[in-house]
């Protein structure tokens, strides 16, 4: 399993200008040795036909493999008509997965909002992502349903979720940060897993935050013959040269197992 970095990490740098996307990889490629790099949408500025091809010539510039970007998607959405705009957004980054050549695109299902919303509208959100996936099927792209927010925070109803969606190109983004049943909930979910990422603790039902034993599910994970990336993502305010040093135990934990 290779290491990689997503520049949600540096969002905060990002967003207050005090760093340039070109600057993000550059740290990511020089700083942190790593060739291997994730990019949510809310990260780089210019998602318009000429910034997709700028930030695939970044990427050449810098050597870097983009192995996922996050639609950052939200189908947990009152009415019908925000619904179809969240599958069209999703649809077209689709196609720019398949633009930057990136192993799979994440996507958030519920995303966030109100848990029991996510639950009345369980079968528009359901018919929104199927829409999304036989788009993808054509499109040769694999779909990473995200951990985040209701339906998908726990191993049983994102296990239901994904039975009722079934296709060759939809798998589980494992989140060992984002699970409310914390390692127990992730283990359940390792034989649908086709991406990760990796955070140090998480939540659990309650609010409390715990050890994600994240070294004890990735060593799980690897049992089953993944070998895929495994993203980097535990979020912090720390400096950069902490963030570096963060970064370095994780390849390190990773080399291990």
């Amino acid at each position: 399993m290779d290491p990689a970095f997503s520049t949600w990490l540096l969002h905060k740098e990002l967003g207050q200008k005090k760093m340039t996307f070109d600057e993000a990889l550059r740290f990511t490629r020089q700083t942190l040795d790593c060739g291997i790099v994730e990019i949510p949408r809310t990260t780089y500025p210019d998602w318009s036909q000429a910034g997709v091809r700028n930030l695939k010539r970044l990427l050449y510039k810098h050597g870097l493999f983009c192995v996922a970007v996050a639609a950052q998607n939200h189908f947990n959405c009152p009415t019908h008509i925000e619904r179809r705009r969240e599958v069209q957004l999703t649809k077209d980054f689709v196609d720019v997965a398949s633009f930057l050549g990136a192993r799979v695109l994440n996507v958030f299902h519920a995303g966030w909002g109100d848990r029991e919303q996510g639950r009345r509208l369980k079968k528009e959100m359901l018919e929104c992502l199927k829409d999304v996936v036989a788009y993808a099927e054509r499109q040769a792209v694999v779909l990473a349903v995200e951990a985040h927010g209701p339906i998908t925070d726990n191993a049983e109803e994102f296990r239901e979720l994904m039975a009722s969606c079934d296709s060759e190109y939809i798998c589980v983004n494992l989140d060992t940060g984002n699970m409310m049943d914390g390692p127990a909930g992730n283990l359940k979910l390792l034989d649908l897993t086709g991406h990760a990422h990796v955070k140090l603790t998480y939540q659990d039902a309650s609010g409390q935050k715990r050890d994600a034993e994240a070294r004890r599910v990735l060593a799980e994970l690897k049992k089953t013959g993944f070998c895929g990336p495994v993203t980097y993502e535990h979020e912090s305010d720390a400096p950069l040269e902490e963030k570096a040093k963060g970064f370095a135990e994780f390849k390190a934990m990773l080399a291990s197992l």
